[in-house]
Order: C-alpha cells, then structure tokens, then sequence
C-alpha cells in the first residue's frame, strides 16, 4: 500500500469519534475563554492608556504648579515689600510705616537676610541721609520702630556706589550678584527719582538674598511643602522633583541616579515679577536660569504602565495555560473513553461475527452429514475437515479470550520449561496447515540448526506464534505466502514471521499492541479480527523476559520477531521506541519454573 496523500492521513480523525469529541469540547471551551481574555487583554490595554494619561498630566501639572510656586514666592518681596512702600514713606523714612512691612516681609520670605533703606534727604528726620539696615535681629531685639534699624557702613560702601552708578541706566528696577560678610549675595533693589525724568536719585529700598541658604534652605522645604501634599496614585513609583541651577548642579537630588524625566520647566533667578525682566537693570549680562524636571524613578512612563498591569497579564498567560492544560487532559481522557468504548463494542461485534461464521459452518457441514446428502466419502471427509477447521478456530478464539482476561487480571501464569523454539514453530504450522491449504497459502519455514534451548511457557509460546501467523493470512491479499525463520544470534532466540500484505503505517506501528486496536486500511475493507492477536503476543514475550517487535513499510508488507533469551542469559532489554506505548508499559505476569 502507498502513502496516502494529506486528506487521506486526515480521515481517520474525521471519522474518529473520541477526536471528534476532544475537537469539540476543546473548542466550546476555548471561543469562550478566548473572547473573555480578549477583552480582559483590551482592558488591560485601555488601563494602561489612562494610567499613562494620568501620570502624564500629575507630572505636568506638579511641574507648573512648583514652578509657579517658585516665582512666586521669588517676586513676593518685590510686590509686597517694595513696591507696597511709597516714595513719600522713604523721603524722609517713616519707621513706624516702614517697619511692620520689613517685619512681614522677612516672615513670608525666609530666604531674605536684610533690608536695606536709604534716602538723600538729610536733616528732616533722624534716619535721613543714612544706609539702613533691618534684618532677623531687629525682629527679635523687639526694640521701638526707630530703633529697629541700624547703620552698616561696610556694606554701605560696597553697594551704594554701585546702585548709583546703575541709576544712569534710569531704570526702576535693578539687581546684582555681590558677596557679603563673605557669602556670595543676591541684591534686589528699587530706585526712585525726584522726578519722572530720572536725572537725580533720590531713595532706594532693597534686600539682600543669601545664596547658600536659598540653595540649602529654601528651595527644598519649598518643594518639598508643595509635592507632600500630592495625591500620588496607588501602584505606580511616587512623582519626584528635581531642581538643578544654572550650573546643572543639583539643588534636589533625585534618590534614582538613572532618573527618566518627564516634564521640565525653566525659570529665571529674579526677586521680581518676570514680566518686568525688560525693565530692569542687571549689575551683569548673564543672567542664571534655573531647571525644574519630574521623574518616576529610572522607568519611563510606558514601561512604568506595561509593569503596573505585567502582573495581570501574567496571571491571565498561568491561568491560560492551566485552563489549556486542563481542557487538554480533559478531552483526551474523554476521547479515550470514547475511543475505548467504540473498541469495545468493535471488539464484540467481531468476537460475535468470529463465533457466528465458524458455528454456521459447523451446523451447515453438520446437518448435512446429518441428514446423509453427501454423495462421496471423499466429500464427507472434506466436510469433517471443515467442521474440525472451524471448531478449531473456535477454540483459538474462546482461548484468546481467556488467555486476555487472565492477563488483565493478572493471573495469567507462565510455567517455563527447556524448550526447542523451533519445534515448538513447526507444530503450530503443522496444526495450522489446514487453514494454509484451504487459502491457498505457501508457508516457507526455516530453522537454523543447533538452536539453544529457551526457557518458555510451550502452550503461550504456541499461542503467540499462532496469533502471528493468524494476522498474516488474515491481511494477506494477493501474494500469499508467508515466511517462517527461527534463528540464533546474540544470546537470543529469534522467530520471525514475514507477510507480503499491505503493511503498517509507522504511526500505526505506535498501537498495534494495544488492547482491541485493530489496523485501519483505506483500501481492502475494514479491519479483521478481536484487536487481541498482538496484545497477548506482546504480553507473552514480556513474560518470558523478552519482545516483540515490529519491521514494515506501507506496501512492503510486515515482519514480526520474536525475542526469547537462550538458556543462561538474562532477560532482554526492549528497545526504547515510540511502538513501546499504550498497553505495552503494563506489567507482565510473573512466569514460575517447572
């Protein structure tokens, strides 16, 4: 027989109940838990977008919020120090005015270490004409308004000369970078004139930022009060904030050295509303610009999302594969079920067919001897071979049986003797030969001489080697003949029995040796037989230490071996092989010695 092309490999299963079965079950299992983790997957996806969306817009709106906090709090002094005293308070300086604002101001806006106040008018008023100063100090020797203020020659000197000089830019507002009692300074100052042609200074009021402490201080507990407060969502990385100068040095650190940054913001390092950077007059051209940026720690955000929801998706991958797993196992053992079922009510179905032809023959050939309607001794002996043929096949079949339910009981004894395998062969041809001549069978048997002895249950021996020769003329098709070898080699005894019929497929090779299984042949009708023949072979051989194995090729016909172990060698390992599967892992009956 030839390979069968794709759809005839395909039609077994199509007509294979228990594979029907399993197909079906594993499919109204599997479009029901595939649309429910579609969608599951779907959510988790739009989950993921709304996550990124919503950190997105936390860090964006962290970033301008601290950002605008920061300018704020920067220009505070200017709007509400500077600007809130009017030219006529300062010419001459009314302290009692004065003062409480200085006092306020130095509450609100921690970073400013000293006021400085100072008016041209001399001779009205005792702080006339004098460089003033009013700090932390002042606040806290709680002295009188007018005695809050003090004289700083030394600073006097080293600022005074400059803010006239930046006068003569005629501008209202100006700042410069100095040092201070050692200690580099930020000075915001607000100059007024006596007229509005600006030709002639005539007071200014100003305070002095100390840097360091800005950078130390300020700046963290700035930040620091505005991103506590924050609603951080549940299961991702907090939000950070750094803060970088115009250096790129870190002002705040972020705790991750690989940060990934998600938003930025910039702003510059003026004491004044950025809007008025126009009009005013800075002591240097460079002017610092500051960096403020957001993080989630080293991940960005699609990665910080796709590991929000990792542990979902794996869970749905587990509970994936345990539910496949389980449908798997499920629909295989109901497809065995199946399977078996349908053996088995193959198996009686041909155990009644097998009886029913041999004992029609019997009762046929036997009324006729009956009833004297034979014409000829000849032929009345013809007819008592028929009928001893077919009791015989009758016998084969009841013993099979038997011998099968004993083995699946396990009570099928072995009762091992010195035995001549080939003796034992050629009896079983002699006692077959009848059934040869009537199918027109050539049986070619040969026995190597000086073959060992073998320890064998003679009755099995004889069964098995009947089953072999049993199945090859019941697949023989035209060429009918049968060769027969018993051969030594190895330390084993070999029987091999070689038929000329169509042969078994190599997947089919994988089953033969089960229980009820019986070859499927896409040409010359439906399988013969019980499907018993090759199991109870193979648990002979199994019981006498040996195996059975299985030589064939689609078209080629087949060739059978027996294994046996000659006398004094140990059992024979079966080789390890896909045939060996199925039924073939049960455990043999143990053999006892005569």
């Amino acid at each position: 027989m030839t390979h069968g092309t794709r759809p005839n490999r395909l039609s077994p299963l199509l007509y294979d109940r228990g594979a029907r079965l399993a197909a079906g079950l594993a499919v109204v299992v599997a479009i029901p838990v595939a649309v429910l983790f579609y969608f599951q997957f779907r959510s988790l996806n739009d989950l993921e977008a709304t996550s990124a969306v919503v950190l997105r817009q936390l860090s964006s709106d962290t970033a301008e919020s601290v950002t605008k906090s920061i300018e704020g709090a920067l220009k505070r002094p200017h709007i509400g120090v500077l600007l809130a005293i009017p030219q006529a308070r300062i010419e001459p300086p009314d302290p009692d005015f004065i003062a409480p604002l200085l006092v306020e101001g130095l509450a609100e806006s921690p970073f400013i270490d000293e006021f400085y106040l100072w008016s041209a008018t001399e001779g009205a008023g005792t702080l006339g004409g004098r460089w003033l100063v009013f700090d932390q100090a002042s606040v806290v020797a709680g002295l009188p308004s007018a005695r809050g203020f003090r004289d700083d020659p030394e600073v006097e000197q080293r600022l005074l000369p400059q803010l006239r000089e930046m006068a003569g830019l005629r501008r209202a507002i100006v700042a410069l970078v100095g040092t201070l009692h050692g200690r580099k300074h930020y000075i915001q100052a607000q100059l007024r004139w006596a007229s509005p042609a600006r030709d002639r200074l005539t007071s200014l009021i100003a305070f002095a930022v100390d840097a360091e402490r800005l950078r130390r201080e300020y700046f963290p507990a700035l930040v620091a009060s505005r991103t506590g407060s924050l609603q951080q969502p549940s299961g991702f990385p907090p939000l950070r904030v750094t803060l970088a100068d115009d250096l790129g040095r870190d002002v705040i650190l972020s705790p991750d050295q690989d940060a990934s940054f998600v938003d930025e913001r910039t702003f510059p390092l003026v004491f004044f509303d950025k809007e008025l950077l126009e009009y005013a007059a800075p002591y240097e051209a460079h002017r610092e610009v500051w960096r403020l940026r957001t993080t989630y720690g080293a991940s960005a955000i699609p990665e910080i999302v796709s590991a929000s929801t990792r542990p979902q998706r794996t869970l749905m991958v587990v509970v994936a594969a345990v539910m496949g797993i389980g449908v798997f196992l499920i629909a295989g053992a109901a497809a065995r079920e199946v399977r078996l079922a349908e053996l088995k009510s193959n198996f009686v179905a041909s155990v009644s067919h097998d009886l029913k032809t041999p004992l029609a023959l019997i009762q046929l050939f036997a009324e006729t001897l009956e009833l004297g309607r034979v014409r000829s001794a000849e032929r009345a002996h013809e007819y008592y071979r028929i009928i001893n043929g077919e009791a015989k096949k009758l016998t084969r079949l009841i013993e099979n049986i038997l011998d099968f339910s004993r083995m699946e009981a396990g009570l099928r004894p072995y009762t091992m003797e010195p035995a001549d395998i080939g003796a034992l062969v050629r009896h079983v041809i002699d006692l077959m030969n009848p059934q040869f001549v009537q199918g027109h069978f050539t049986v070619r048997l040969a026995v190597a001489p000086g073959l060992p002895a073998v320890q064998a249950d003679a009755v099995a021996v004889e069964r098995a080697v009947e089953n072999l020769l049993a199945n090859a003329v019941n697949y023989s098709r035209e060429a009918r003949e049968i060769d027969v070898e018993v051969l030594h080699t190895r330390g084993e005894v070999l029987v091999r029995v070689r038929d000329r019929g169509p042969g078994i497929p190599r997947r089919e090779q994988r089953r033969i040796f089960r229980k009820f299984y019986r070859v499927h042949y896409e040409l010359g009708g439906g399988p013969q037989g019980t499907g018993l023949g090759l199991a109870i072979v193979d648990h002979t051989m199994r019981g006498h230490g040996g195996y059975v194995g299985v030589d064939s090729e689609p078209g080629s016909g087949s060739t059978f071996t027996l294994h046996f172990p000659a006398a004094g060698h140990t059992a024979i390992e079966a080789p390890v092989d896909d045939t060996h599967s199925g039924d073939r892992r049960r455990a043999a009956d143990a053999a006892r010695t005569a």
